[in-house]
């Protein structure tokens, strides 16, 4: 465990730098501006992280968004993708309240494979698993669409 905190414009800054992300691809996840965002990386460019009495470029939700989104492709990409896959469908079963029975039939797999594949998903074959991240994905992407407001 470690006791240093995450820093997410020092994360977004190294994926810029990288070439792992761009500020398009930035701009279309967030829907932040293109000037506001230019303006937001300009200001922090090479500034700590901290409280300030200035007047903030972005709002509170915007800032959000873009301190969410660096964690989620440095950390998230770094847990295992077995994990990965299990999280998925606890999320799909629990938050979203599919069984694995409704899965199963959507995706056209058995249900048994299906409930296999959240308890230990090594114990089903690659192909299945393949199959289970590839629908898991779509269906998290069908949800979250769903779920939009506004």
């Amino acid at each position: 465990m470690t006791t240093q905190a995450f820093d997410p414009m020092a994360a977004l800054k190294r994926l810029l730098e990288a070439g792992a992300l761009s500020e398009e691809a930035l701009q279309a996840v967030t829907g932040i501006q293109p000037e506001r965002l230019r303006a937001f990386l300009d200001e922090h460019a090479g500034a700590p992280i901290g409280l300030t009495a200035r007047p903030q470029v972005l709002s509170d939700d915007e800032i959000a968004r873009l301190s969410v989104f660096p964690m989620l492709l440095t950390e998230g990409l770094a847990i295992d993708d077995d994990e990965r896959l299990v999280a998925i469908y606890e999320t799909l079963t629990i938050e979203f309240h599919l069984t694995t029975l409704n899965i199963a039939r959507l995706i056209g797999l058995d249900p048994d494979d299906v409930e296999a594949a959240l308890s230990d998903p090594r114990s089903v074959s690659s192909e299945t698993r393949y199959r289970l991240a590839i629908a898991g994905g779509y269906l998290l992407n069908a949800v979250n669409l769903a779920r939009r407001r506004g």
